[in-house]
This record gives structure tokens, sequence and C-alpha cells, in this order.
């Protein structure tokens, strides 16, 4: 007999979602890695060339890693840093930055490292989504919810991109997996033996998880307090035993111990919600506390509608999922219509759909509070895998509805099957097609720079200086990264930087790199003053000149037309989006 009076066989789970067509274990374990292997291939396949280049974002991460690996500092030269790394001034999360360094060690400093974290992280997220599914509801759920995501366009996207935000998805799901494991009362099985130890082991990785991307630091523990609200009997009932509350002491201390700093650094260190303040707050200062209470709630209804979820997404153009493609594929939207009235029938019985109400609901809080072009995609990104998770619901439902009658199965299963295998190919062919073209002309892609950089890298040491655009997005740091710079050079060098903003508005609140040993970048006429002096000089010095088409004049006269440049970087359309100048001046 079990501490309930049951015995093993009573004390199973009683999963209130089960109904469907049984499929044994071989299969389930076949199916499982048919959609591992799908997601693995839509994350890895051409990662360092879709998108192009490497974002700004991604190339911060990827130098900051470096000069820690080998020099055990940032690129500020602050020894292991916790909280925040500086980078060019935005004080960023540092978790994606340790993700990099074994790779790192392995692979260097590239592309393809860069963004190997996330592509991992979401391979592995497609994973714990069939645990996670499974254990709250059943494998029908687990499985599909798995194929879902593998698939997911907003996922897929994001998991190619070397950013701190791309793990938060991870980082929410392997928190509820942990909690799980540590037996906490968030399923509809009964009641099992306590874990301190696991439960110390769960509240120790929710705590850590929170040290990522701002978005999950803000979402987590509203959403862990959530779930404890809509399940509050049940935690309840567990403080009336020894081990019981020894297990929820252990966790709470844990999470305190991890969270702890985190949270006192926030309330103190202005520096820490810096990157907040940059992306600017919704609401005016002026404006009155029920104002700004407006101005913040007012973003929300927006999450669960067509236009961000399914046509358009983030209008930001470095966020944007490819022309013609929404976040979700459409016929995702009657899959999750239905996982939620399932949820909220079964909701009162159900602690796993109660769980799943709070997470689809809370999804937009951590995009609420500052300003964007449109939704942003990465500051909702931690609802992602409630969503999905709520359409596995949906379809299981299908599968529930449909078990007395197979051959009707039959017929409506197949069409929906070959439709999401359209939808799929024709989001495959978009992504790996025009949405490379779509972003290979950013400048905050640097395609172009990127190349440039890689050009130079052999012929650095035997110029006596080189001069950079400064028609790009912080061209400094991802030079930094396609010249594979010697961190200890780095710290050696003279570094000249600025506070932004530059006379033109850009880079508030940011640093502007003008220059670091050979490198000089020119933003305007006020950060061109080397090569004058260098002109003027009366000296032959060996310089190399990367400048966009008619950018820099001599005399009133384009560059292009007094000399002509070694080397030409074209877009995908074949116009020349840099020259290379190698000059004797």
């Amino acid at each position: 007999m079990t501490r309930t009076g049951k015995s093993k066989a009573q004390s199973k789970p009683a999963n209130r979602f089960q109904g469907q067509i049984h499929i044994s274990g071989r299969w389930r374990i076949g199916i499982l890695l048919v959609i591992l292997t799908l997601a693995g291939a839509l994350r890895f396949a051409k990662l360092d060339e879709v998108p192009p280049g490497l974002h700004v974002d991604e190339a911060a991460n990827a130098w900051n890693a470096y000069t820690l690996l080998k020099t055990g500092k940032d690129q500020h030269g602050v020894p292991w840093p916790i909280f925040y790394a500086r980078a060019f001034g935005e004080n960023r999360s540092t978790s994606y930055i340790y993700a990099l360094l074994p790779l790192q060690a392995i692979g260097g400093m590239n592309v393809w490292t860069t963004r190997l974290p996330a592509a991992i992280g979401g391979v592995i997220t497609v994973l714990l989504m069939y645990l996670l599914g499974t254990r709250l509801f059943d494998y029908w759920t687990g499985l599909i919810a798995a194929g879902l995501l593998s698939v997911n366009p907003w996922h897929v996207q994001l998991s190619r991109y070397g950013y701190e935000a791309a793990l938060g998805p991870l980082l929410i799901v392997v928190t509820l997996a942990a909690l799980l494991w540590a037996k906490m009362p968030l399923d509809d099985r009964e009641p099992e033996r306590a874990r301190p130890l696991r439960a110390a082991l769960a509240g120790a990785l929710a705590g850590i998880s929170c040290y990522g991307y701002f978005a999950v630091r803000f979402f987590l523990p509203i959403f862990l307090a959530g779930i404890v609200l809509v399940t509050w009997r049940d935690w309840w009932e567990r403080l009336n035993t020894r081990k019981e509350a020894l297990s929820i002491g252990a966790l709470l201390i844990a999470f305190a111990i991890t969270f702890g700093p985190l949270a006192w650094k926030h309330l103190t260190d202005p520096e820490m919600n810096k990157r907040a303040r940059n992306a600017g707050w919704v609401w005016d200062s002026a404006d009155p506390i029920g104002t700004k209470i407006w101005k913040a709630a007012s973003r929300y209804p927006g999450h669960y509608g067509l236009d961000f979820l399914f046509i358009n997404g983030d209008r930001e153009l470095d966020l944007s999922p490819p022309a013609g493609i929404g976040l979700f594929h459409w016929y995702e939207l009657p899959l999750m219509t239905l996982g939620l009235f399932t949820c909220l029938r079964r909701s009162k019985s159900s602690r796993a759909a109660r769980l799943l109400l709070v997470w689809v609901a809370l999804y937009p809080a951590a995009d609420l509070l500052n300003t964007h072009l449109s939704l942003h995609v990465l500051r909702s990104l931690p609802g992602l895998p409630g969503l999905i998770l709520l359409e596995g619901v949906g379809a299981g439902s299908i599968a529930r509805a449909f078990k007395p009658r197979r051959r009707v199965a039959l017929r409506v299963i197949y069409p929906l099957i070959g439709i999401a295998v359209v939808s799929t190919i024709f989001f495959i062919h978009r992504f790996f097609g025009d949405f490379q073209r779509q972003k290979n002309d950013l400048w905050i892609f640097a395609s172009d720079i990127l190349e440039a950089a890689r050009w130079l890298r052999p012929r650095l040491n035997n110029v006596d200086a080189v001069f950079v655009t400064g028609r790009a997005y912080h061209p400094d740091v991802t030079a930094l990264v396609g010249l594979q710079y010697n961190p200890d050079q780095w710290f050696n060098d003279v570094r000249k930087i600025i506070p932004g903003p530059l006379p033109d508005g850009a880079y508030e609140n940011e640093d502007v790199y003008l220059g670091y040993g050979k490198m000089h970048f020119m933003f305007d006429k006020s950060s061109m003053t080397e090569l004058t002096a260098m002109w003027q000089n009366g000296r032959a010095d060996h310089a190399i000149i990367i400048v966009r088409p008619g950018e820099l004049e001599f005399d009133g006269v384009a560059l292009e037309k007094a000399a002509s440049p070694v080397y030409e970087i074209r877009n995908s359309e074949g116009r020349a989006t840099l020259l290379i100048f190698d000059l004797q001046i």
C-alpha cells in the first residue's frame, strides 16, 4: 500500500487527457527521433548563411565570449562578469556568452559557433516539449507538441540567431521539467513522495535560469507565482507532512539563494536596468500612474491577434519572419483554439490545464513595458512553448473525438497532415530562399562588413592603417569577429571610444568605437581626422580603405573615380555595397 492508502495500481497517473489510439513505446521513440531529426535539420542547415552575416548582438556575444576564453575578461576588462557584460554600452545578460565558451574552445570564433548554442538549445527544447507534454497530459500531446515546435517558424528562426533571447524557451521548459522531476504538484498524477534534494536542485535551476535574457527573468518568477496561485490547495496540503514541507522549503531556499542576488542587483545597481531604459518605456515620464498602467495594458491584447501570430510577426526588419509567413502556420490556429476550449473545460479538475492557461495568459508580460515598432518577438518568446503545448492539447482532443470512428478520422486527419506538410515546405522554401535575400542588405547583419574583415585578416599586419565606413551598425564589433582579432592585442591597443549619441542621433546611450589599433571607423567628418592627417603628413603610408560607393571624396572627387578598388563586395542582386582600396597615401 502507498502512503495515501491506495495500491500501486490505483496510484498510477490518472491522466484526464488520455483516450487516444494507443501506439507502442518503440513507435513513440521512432516518431520522436524523426521529429528531432527534422528539428535539427531546420536549425543546423546553412547555420552560418541563414540569416546572412552576423547580427550586431550576435557579434557582441561572440567577441565577449572570445575575450573571456582567451584572457578571463570581457571586452571591457571585467573578470568573469555575472550580472551583465557592458558590450557596446547596453549591458546585456551573460548567459549566452558563457554558453559560447566550450564551443569557441573547440571551433574558434565564427558565425557557426556563435549560433550553435541557440540551435542546440532549440533541439533540446523540442525534446523537452515531448517530455513535458507527456508528463502534463499524455504522450500524444507530447509528440504532437514536439512536432509542431520542430517546424514552428518563430522557433526555427530564433533558434538560428546567436542571441541570449534564443535560449528563453529552453530556460522556461527546463525549469518546468525540473519541478516535475522534483515531484512538485503541477500535473494530474496522484501525489508522489517528495524529494528534498531534487526540489533544491529544481529551485536552484529556476533561479539560475533568471540570469538569462531580460524577458526570462521578468516572466519566469511571475509565471511560477501564477502556477502556485492556481494550485495552492495542493501546495498547502503538502505542508502537512514533514518531508513534503522540507521539499518545498528546499525549493524556496535554493531559489532565493540563486535568484536573490540578481533581484538585489536590479534594485541597487542602475546599470542593471540600462538595457530596458534604452529600449524606452511605453509611457512618458510625466504620465500619471493610471495612464502608465493603461499604456502598458494596451499592448496585451495584440499578442493574441492574427496580425502578430499569423500574418506579420515582429515588424522590425531584423526580427521579422520571411515575407508571407507569420510566427505560426495557419493550420495551428484551430489547434490553438481547440486547446484553449479543452483546457478551460478541464481547468476545475486538472492542475495541468490550469498551469497551461496561466502560461498562455501571462506570456505577453515581458513585452508590456517597453516600446517597439510593433509587438516584440524576443520579449514574447517565453510564451511560445505554452502556445505550442496548447496546440498539442487541441490536436489530442481531435484524436480522442475520432477514436471510435477510425475511417472518418483518416478522412479528416490525412488532409490535415497534408496541409501541415505543404505549409512546412512553403516555409522552408521561403526561409532558405527569400528570407536570406530579405536580410542580406540590412546594416545590422553587416554581411558585407564581415566579408571585408575576412578579406582584411591576412593583410592587416602589413598595413599602417585601415579606414572603415561608419555606414553600418557597430561595424567595429563585426570587424573583430571577421578579423579573428587577438584579445591580448585588444587590451594593448589604444582604443578611441566616445559616448553616443552621434550628431545624427544614432547610438543613443551606447558606446561608439571610433578606433582600436590600426582600425579606424568613419562615422562622420569628426571621426575622419586620422585619415585626413595621414593624407597630409607627406609620407607614403600604406592604408586600406573600406567604404560604400560614393561615400568618400578627396578634393571633390569620389574615391572610386580617382583609384580602382582591389576588391568589391556585392549583394545578392549583384550591386556593389562595399569597395576596398589598397593605397599608398
